[in-house]
């Protein structure tokens, strides 16, 4: 579950975003210039996987705001990202061949690097 929604469009910017500040709806929407539904979906599903909170804070209007914030999992999901940038950037300057990352059920990771030989130096 957390995979698929890590692999969703907008996801890597709504983490990132809530790992600067909370934020309430509106402001998510209005930086990232994202429909309205689509925001929600992808934020429940973020709740749901256990990435994102949300509460509510009383304003004296009529409905309370919904604040989002980023939680200590959502945090250590961006680390996935950064190696993502980093294989990615390895493979285009042709550093490395192949890259393969293992998840355990204890959420134990592994990365596996086979570096290209065509910039080995003797």
């Amino acid at each position: 579950m957390i995979i698929k929604v890590l692999a969703k469009k907008h996801t890597r910017e709504i983490l990132e975003l809530l790992n600067e500040k909370n934020m309430y709806f509106s402001e998510i929407q209005k930086t990232l210039k994202i429909n309205s539904k689509i925001l929600t979906t992808i934020l429940n599903e973020l709740i749901k996987a256990g990435l994102v909170e949300k509460w509510e804070v009383d304003t004296g209007q009529k409905l309370p705001k919904s604040y989002y914030g980023i939680t200590p999992k959502g945090r250590s999901a961006l680390v996935l990202y950064k190696i993502e940038d980093i294989v990615d950037k390895l493979e285009k300057e042709s550093l490395i061949n192949t890259v393969s990352l293992e998840i355990a059920e204890e959420d134990k990771i592994t990365l596996n690097i086979n570096k290209s030989n065509a910039h080995a130096s003797t």
